[in-house]
């Protein structure tokens, strides 16, 4: 059965520099297809890093400019670029001089993790 979600459905989490919203969940969904957040870094604000470790992960530029690092790569991140991941994959995001908003997916959301993604994780730890 399709299912709408509202603004006020969803919850906002602001740890240090980074709003967090989870948009879709096993919960919401009732089912472990996928995990999808909205994730907002404030100006100049740099994640620590975090680790794929299932599925496959993707991220999707809403807004603002800034930098991804993959391992040892960087990659530019601009409105509507994707940054797809693979597991095993170690990743950090830089936000540039604007802010820098993403939805971050992972599917499948794994039963034995169907929580927040390895980068709201590593932001939470109080590293944002």
């Amino acid at each position: 059965m399709p299912s709408v979600f509202n603004p006020t459905d969803l919850a906002t989490t602001r740890t240090g520099n980074i709003d967090r919203t989870t948009l879709a969940n096993p919960k919401m969904l009732g089912t472990e297809a996928l995990h999808v957040e909205r994730i907002k870094l404030d100006p100049g604000v740099h994640t620590p890093a975090a680790s794929v470790q299932t599925g496959e992960h993707f991220l999707y530029v809403i807004d603002g400019v800034g930098q991804a690092r993959v391992g040892p790569h960087s990659f530019l991140l601009q409105p509507e670029s994707i940054l797809w991941l693979e597991p095993g994959d170690s990743y950090s995001l830089e936000a540039g001089a604007d802010a820098l908003e993403v939805l971050l997916c992972h599917a499948p959301a794994s039963p034995s993790s169907p929580g927040p993604s390895p980068l709201s994780i590593a932001f939470s730890d109080g590293e944002g």
